[in-house]
């Protein structure tokens, strides 16, 4: 086609939809949207990729790892320091400073 059979043939067919009668809204037909659910549901899952199989394992690697390691620790996270403890902490900002006086 030319580009003005294009323009022509545009044309005429927004000519013919102007002219189409407006009727009532049409509905779906009794048991459409059941029929399309179901498709839609029974349609085959395509293939994951290599990639997206790899990456839900290392989620779950992942999340396993981290419980691991709270349970590891929740000793020393639960621990309270003695006040003998506190005291023999040293503080930097404060040896620095003493140290040059």
């Amino acid at each position: 086609m030319k580009p003005t059979d294009h323009d022509q043939s545009w044309a005429r067919l927004t000519a013919g939809a102007r002219r189409a009668p407006r009727g009532a809204a049409a509905a779906a037909p009794f048991g459409f949207s059941t029929r399309v659910a179901s498709l839609a549901f029974a349609a085959e899952r395509p293939m994951r990729s290599l990639l997206e199989r790899f990456s839900l394992r290392a989620v779950g690697v992942a999340s396993l790892l981290a419980v691991a390691s709270v349970v590891v620790n929740y000793p020393v996270l639960t621990a309270h320091p003695a006040d003998d403890e506190l005291i023999a902490l040293e503080d930097p900002v404060a040896t620095l400073l003493e140290g040059g006086e």
